[in-house]
C-alpha cells in the first residue's frame, strides 16, 4: 500500500502536543511519526501513535505461487530519560505484489502501519529496527520525543500531522497521511492536520501557519478557514503552500491556534497555543547543483558519454544547462512515476563520500580510489599488503563478477594510484 493512500477514518484527537526534537535523517531508510494525543479515557494520559512508511524498494521479494512476498519484522524500543525500558514490542508484516516492478519500487509504494502507545508526559528515545526477513538486513530509526503536560485549564493543539487528503464525515474527518519529513516534491498538496481544545469562552479559531528557514527568515505563511468549537474541541486543517524554489535543506513549520473574532479575522495578538514540525527539502537535481552546476556536469564523467556532457554544457545559459541537466538524469531514473530519482541520489551521495574519504592532493572525487568508488560502490572487499619489492603498500578492491582494482601507495603520503586498468567503458549504472 502506498503511504499516500493510507486513511484513517473517524480520526479522535490524534496529536496533542508531541514535539519531535530529531526527526529521522533525509536518508532514513524507512520513514516514522510519533504522534501524540490527548486520551480523555486515559484521565489525562497521553496516548502516542507511531506510523511506519516501510518501501517495498528496502525489502527483499521472494516469488511464490501466491506471487511477490516480502516479510519484515518493526521492533519499538522506548525508554524513559534516564535509560529505562518502557516499551519493547515487535510486529511481523507479510506484504504480496502481483507485479515485480512495484515491489522494486516502480510506483512508490509503501507498506504502512501504526501501533498505539500509552506515555507519560516526558522525554523519551524511540528507536525502531527494521529486520528485512528474506533479505537478512537490519535498518535502524532513532527519534527523540518529548511529551508533554496536557492541563485541562489551559488551551492546547496537538503536534501536527502532515496529510495528503482530507475527507469530511459527519463531524469528523477522513485523513490520508504523510508519513515523514521528507518532501520529496514541493508540488504535492499537503495539509496540516490538528486536533484543538479550548476549555471555555472561546467558539471559534483559526490556524496560522509559517514555514521558515534556519535563519529565521519566513519563507511561506497562510491563515485558515474558521473552527467552529464543540464542546471545546475541535479538528482543523490548513493547506500548505510552499515555494518553488525552496533549497535543500531543513525547515520549521509553525502552526499557531488563534481566536476566530466576529470581525471575521483571526486575532494575531493572542496565541492560544502552538505546535511545530521540521520539513525536509532533500537534495534534488534542480536543487543541490544550484550551488555549482559546472561542478556537478564535471562529475558526470563517470556516468555520462562525452556526446551527453557537451550537450548539456551546449546551453547558453545557466537555466538551459540545467534543463539539460534535469533531462538526462530523468533518462536514468529508475523509478520514473515517482518524485525521487534513486540514481542520482546515490550518484552524488558517492561523490560526497569519495570527497570525505579519499581526499589527497585533489578532491576526492578526482583521485582513483574515489573514481572507483563512485562507478562501483563500496567493495565486497578490501585487502591490504606490501607490494614484491616491500617498498610500498597496496590496496585490493575486490567487487563481484571477480572484479579486482589494485592501488598501490608508491608515495608513502597514502596517494593510493591505481595499477590494474579498468574495464573498457566503466561508467556507473544504478543496481538496487
Amino acid at each position: 500500500m502506498n503511504q499516500t493512500i493510507l486513511a484513517i477514518s473517524a480520526l479522535t484527537a490524534i496529536a496533542p502536543s508531541i514535539s519531535l526534537l530529531a526527526q529521522q535523517p533525509v536518508s532514513a531508510p524507512f520513514m516514522v511519526d510519533v504522534i501524540s494525543s490527548r486520551a480523555p479515557e486515559l484521565l489525562g494520559r497521553p496516548r502516542c501513535d507511531v506510523y511506519v512508511a516501510v518501501p517495498f524498494s528496502l525489502l527483499n521479494f521472494i516469488d511464490l505461487d501466491t506471487g511477490h512476498v516480502a516479510e519484515y519484522t518493526l521492533q519499538t524500543v522506548i525508554r524513559d530519560s534516564a535509560g529505562r525500558k518502557l516499551v519493547d514490542s515487535t510486529y511481523r508484516r507479510t506484504i504480496v505484489e502481483d507485479e515485480i516492478a512495484v515491489t522494486r519500487g516502480s510506483t512508490g509504494s509503501a507498506d504502512n502501519a501504526v501501533r498505539r502507545y500509552r506515555l507519560s508526559p516526558g522525554t523519551y528515545r524511540c528507536e525502531f529496527i527494521l529486520r528485512d526477513v528474506f533479505g537478512k538486513r537490519d535498518f535502524t530509526v532513532s527519534q527523540k520525543v518529548v511529551v508533554p503536560t496536557f492541563p485541562d485549564s489551559e488551551p492546547s493543539m496537538s503536534s501536527v500531522m502532515l496529510v495528503r487528503e482530507v475527507e469530511q464525515r459527519g463531524e469528523r474527518y477522513s485523513i490520508t497521511p504523510f508519513i515523514g519529513d521528507v518532501l520529496w516534491s514541493k508540488d504535492m498538496q499537503l495539509f496540516a492536520f490538528v486536533d484543538c481544545y479550548v476549555p471555555t469562552g472561546v467558539s471559534r479559531v483559526g490556524l496560522q501557519w509559517t514555514v521558515t528557514a534556519p535563519d529565521d527568515r519566513v519563507l511561506a505563511s497562510g491563515i485558515g478557514e474558521p473552527v467552529e468549537l464543540r464542546k471545546g474541541s475541535a479538528q482543523a486543517f490548513v493547506p500548505l503552500t510552499l515555494p518553488q524554489r525552496m533549497m535543500p535543506g531543513t525547515f520549521q513549520l509553525r502552526v499557531r491556534l488563534h481566536q476566530w473574532e466576529a470581525s471575521g479575522a483571526i486575532d494575531t495578538t493572542r496565541v492560544l497555543a502552538e505546535r511545530t514540525r521540521q520539513l525536509i527539502i532533500p537534495r534534488s537535481s534542480s536543487g543541490a547543483v544550484l550551488s555549482d552546476l559546472a561542478k556537478a556536469i564535471r562529475q558526470l564523467i563517470y556516468v555520462a558519454d562525452q556526446a551527453d556532457i557537451d550537450m548539456i554544457n551546449s546551453g547558453t545559459t545557466e537555466a538551459d544547462k540545467l534543463a539539460q541537466f534535469d533531462e538526462f538524469w530523468k533518462r536514468l531514473d529508475p523509478t520514473p512515476s515517482t518524485v525521487r530519482n534513486e540514481a542520482f541520489d546515490e550518484f552524488y551521495d558517492r561523490i560526497e563520500q569519495a570527497n570525505r574519504r579519499f581526499k589527497s592532493y585533489t578532491e576526492g572525487w578526482l583521485t582513483d580510489m574515489g573514481r572507483v568508488f563512485v562507478i562501483y560502490g563500496e567493495p565486497s572487499q578490501v585487502d591490504r599488503f606490501s607490494t614484491q619489492n616491500g617498498m610500498s603498500v597496496a590496496v585490493r578492491w575486490t567487487y563481484p563478477n571477480n572484479l579486482m582494482l589494485t592501488f598501490e601507495d608508491a608515495s608513502g603520503f597514502g596517494d593510493f594510484r591505481l595499477r590494474t586498468p579498468m574495464p573498457a567503458g566503466a561508467k556507473y549504472r544504478y543496481r538496487r
